[in-house]
């Protein structure tokens, strides 16, 4: 026979046991919910900054994504005379973590299972996710959700009328340096425009349905829009001009673009990473030099838009990073540009691995 005594402590006992463990229905949501997102998108970011790593050492490169969790949660609960409290854990593939106390005949135990789905990408959804070019659409969204047109272009055109934006920086790292500087020019001038809202990117339902950039409040004679049309052998008195693509019947109102594939899009920015003097020294990675023989710095060419640092210490600012061939490669914490271009090539993965709406968003902002 149990004890009035002996039967209270338990229920305290058992009463501690749950307050302490507070996966119990709606608080389980509250509990387990953040931390499977933020390891979800940190470990995310991790394998994207991973990958642009090893593009710049012409490693292999191997990308995957979680595709479902599932976790079920037990209790089980019956009440003894007299007890223990242990804690169990596994790493197998279905981890099962919980607390048991043991009541003499009776136990109480709480357990998670958790069981994630990886998928690996390859095949036709690597071809179509990463080796067939942009559309044109997804940067026409992007500009218009609030992204600087500037930085769109720069991570996804690869050539407008006839101006070059690095198109040997879309494989491995070349050995001369990249064709860039008037590409670069129009687009700050798109950019100042835009910043100022005397620029507008949108869409036609015309005769010739499409995207056409649009200049407001006169700002079609302004020095900037006229810088532009000169670079790009625009009409200047064009008050509108109609984006193609390359290869499309063009005149002097429209821009050709040919967009990059976003894995062209990963060896560009790739060139952002900085790697180890002795990896150089080495002939780990390519030196790539200007024409008459002198390095060139690829932060000429991405200096307010994309940085990876590197390290031989684990960095204490850093808002994503891995180690990798004994070195710790990084972005830091206050580089608010990196971020930002790191943040775009993350949704234009997204984007492109489903058809893009064709529906333009209300809303439009002076971009990141």
């Amino acid at each position: 026979m149990i004890r009035p005594s002996s039967t209270i402590g338990t229920i305290l006992a058992a009463a501690i046991l749950l307050s302490g463990c507070s996966y119990i229905g709606p608080r389980s949501l509250i509990a387990t919910r953040p931390l499977y997102n933020q390891a979800i998108a940190q470990t995310n970011d991790q394998e994207l900054l991973l990958n642009l790593v090893r593009i710049r050492y012409r490693d292999t490169t191997y990308f995957t994504s979680v595709e479902r969790i599932a976790a079920s949660l037990e209790l089980n609960m019956s009440i003894g005379s007299s007890g223990s409290l242990s804690r169990t854990a596994s790493t197998a593939a279905k981890d099962t973590i919980g607390r048991v106390l043991s009541l003499g005949p009776g136990t109480v135990a709480m357990n998670e299972k958790p069981t994630i789905f990886y998928a690996p990408l390859e095949g036709e959804k690597f071809v179509r996710q990463m080796m067939t070019p942009i559309n044109p659409d997804i940067l026409f969204l992007l500009v218009r959700s609030g992204w600087s047109i500037d930085r769109a272009f720069s991570l996804g055109v690869i050539e407008m009328n006839g101006l070059k934006n690095a198109p040997t920086a879309s494989g491995p790292a070349p050995s001369r340096a990249p064709e860039f500087h008037d590409f670069a020019d129009a687009a700050k001038m798109l950019r100042v425009l835009q910043r100022d809202n005397r620029l507008d990117l949108v869409k036609t339902t015309s005769d010739k349905p499409g995207i056409e950039l649009r200049f407001t409040r006169g700002a079609a004679s302004s020095d900037e829009a006229l810088h532009f049309k000169s670079l790009t052998g625009i009409d200047p008195s064009a008050d509108r001009i109609r984006i193609v693509l390359a290869g499309d019947a063009t005149d002097k109102m429209s821009l050709a673009i040919t967009t990059r594939p976003v894995m062209a899009a990963l060896h560009f920015l790739a060139t952002g990473v900085e790697v180890p003097v002795r990896d150089l020294d080495a002939g780990l990675v390519r030196r790539t030099t200007r024409a008459d023989g002198t390095p060139f710095d690829w932060q000429e060419m991405l200096g307010g838009v994309f940085r990876v640092q590197v390290s031989d210490h684990e960095p204490q600012n850093a808002t994503t990073m891995v180690r990798y061939r004994g070195s710790w490669f990084y972005i830091a914490d206050n580089d608010l540009e990196t971020k930002s271009t790191f943040e775009l090539l993350t949704q234009v993965i997204a984007l492109h691995s489903a058809p893009p709406s064709t529906t333009a968003p209300i809303a439009y902002s002076i971009g990141k």
